[in-house]
């Protein structure tokens, strides 16, 4: 796999999770500027707030697909390659265009780069890394999700469970051929994390809205 080929998987991968499937289901569905509605935000939270619960969902997987399929192909032809012939480049290819496709979605050309915060677009990538913990992560989601409304908590404490899980299953996290991962990994926590802070102080405060509920015109 050559460096040009991979360049080219990497931008691919960006203009699809640029992509704001949102932004589109509101325009075209909702006859709405999303952008203009609830918090502002493109995500399927901010769309299922204002639109409903079954549109949450539809954009949460749309957005989890155009992340989760571009990963998956591309780890596909990376583990056809013989190990001799794997360079390090090819090796993170990968992990290079699951890191695109979410910058895609919190930073997509299509809207100036004002996107949404990357949970279910982070969801689709990881679930293609390592399905193991993303499963575990997905759960966790769903149950605090059920239990309190809040995506915001959801999100935060699917993507903690992710990491703890990830980091207690791999035997050598930081090694030859999974240091990409791992910090891959840590950077979405991060990210996650940074992006949500008001969320968190919302939920502190008790005013977080709840996904679900259709917001008052």
């Amino acid at each position: 796999m050559s460096p040009g080929l991979v360049a080219a998987c990497v931008i691919a991968a960006y203009l699809l999770g640029s992509i704001p499937f949102g932004w589109l289901t509101a325009r075209f569905l909702g006859g709405i500027d999303i952008r203009q509605h609830g918090s502002g935000n493109i995500g399927a939270t901010n769309v299922g707030r204002v639109m409903g619960l079954k549109y949450f969902f539809l954009v949460f997987t749309l957005d989890m697909l155009k992340s989760f399929l571009p990963t998956l192909g591309i780890s596909s032809v990376v583990d056809k390659i013989p190990a001799e012939s794997l360079t390090p480049l090819a090796a993170h290819a990968p992990i290079l265009v699951a890191a695109a496709s979410i910058l895609g979605h919190n930073f997509p050309v299509y809207l100036y780069f004002k996107g949404g915060k990357g949970v279910a677009t982070s969801l689709g990538a990881v679930l293609a890394l390592d399905p193991p913990s993303a499963a575990f992560a997905l759960f966790v989601f769903v149950v605090i999700l059920g239990l309190s409304s809040w995506v915001s908590a959801a999100s935060l404490a699917a993507t903690t469970a992710f990491l703890l899980s990830h980091f207690s299953s791999t035997e050598e996290p930081f090694g030859r051929l999974e240091w990409g991962t791992s910090t891959l990994m840590l950077f979405l926590w991060i990210m996650m994390i940074w992006r949500h802070r008001a969320n968190l102080r919302r939920i502190l405060a008790g005013t977080e809205p709840k996904v679900g509920r259709k917001a008052k015109a």
